[in-house]
């Protein structure tokens, strides 16, 4: 096999938005918080009966956090998540402005 079949491509750093979902920055901060969820249990050697006491959260919900299932859940019911396991974690968010469709046509 050559070089001459493959071609890089560079991302735009969220894998939903590359192809083109909906919901792409939704489900990218979803990943994100699970990913944090994920690490916690793992650095603290927590089991999903363990974090189920810990949060409240029934242990087949911490299972389908840790398999990335993620459409069941809310950004605010991972965030919960997230901070009954370790709130000592700071999550922080960044904000854009959106160009409009003025502000786009102006900038033509």
């Amino acid at each position: 096999m050559s070089d001459d079949d493959f071609e890089i491509v560079r991302g735009g750093g969220n894998i939903f938005a590359a192809f083109g979902d909906p919901d792409a920055e939704t489900k990218l901060m979803k990943a994100k918080l699970a990913a944090e969820i994920i690490g916690v249990l793992d650095d603290r050697k927590i089991s999903v009966r363990e974090a189920e006491r810990i949060t409240g959260v029934v242990a087949a919900d911490i299972s389908r956090v840790r398999n990335a299932d993620l459409a069941k859940f809310t950004l605010d019911r991972l965030l919960r998540i997230l901070h009954r396991l370790a709130p000592a974690i700071e999550v922080n968010m960044t904000f854009s402005t959106r160009k409009t469709s003025d502000q786009q046509a102006l900038a033509y």
